[in-house]
């Protein structure tokens, strides 16, 4: 039972990650005005394909505590699959060659 709970969570986590990247791709890609006017430099707005991949996990990070604890997982699976989700959210960032210009 526990499997399926796990199973269950996983799917809606991986869910929630997909659309929020994709409807960002998808805003990007009909030119929606994603930053004000008065920006002066967007980063949200020169991101690309792979800045999808990254909200999709950052919004995956989001909602896995929230769907575990609703599910009845209790916290020490929230707080490790959590953490494990970011950790794979910043090998991604931190294997994209453009990041490391970024950060140094």
């Amino acid at each position: 039972m526990e499997a399926r709970t796990i199973g269950r969570v996983s799917l809606q986590t991986v869910f929630v990650g997909v659309v929020a990247g994709v409807a960002y791709a998808l805003m990007r890609q009909f030119g929606a005005p994603l930053c004000p006017p008065t920006a002066v430099s967007c980063a949200v707005e020169s991101g690309g394909p792979l800045f999808a991949v990254q909200l999709g996990g950052v919004a995956a990070a989001l909602a896995l505590p929230v769907l575990a604890l609703r599910a009845g997982l209790g916290w020490a699976f929230a707080v490790v699959a959590t953490v494990g989700v970011l950790a794979l959210n910043a090998v991604w960032f931190l294997s994209l060659s453009d990041m490391w210009t970024v950060l140094g």
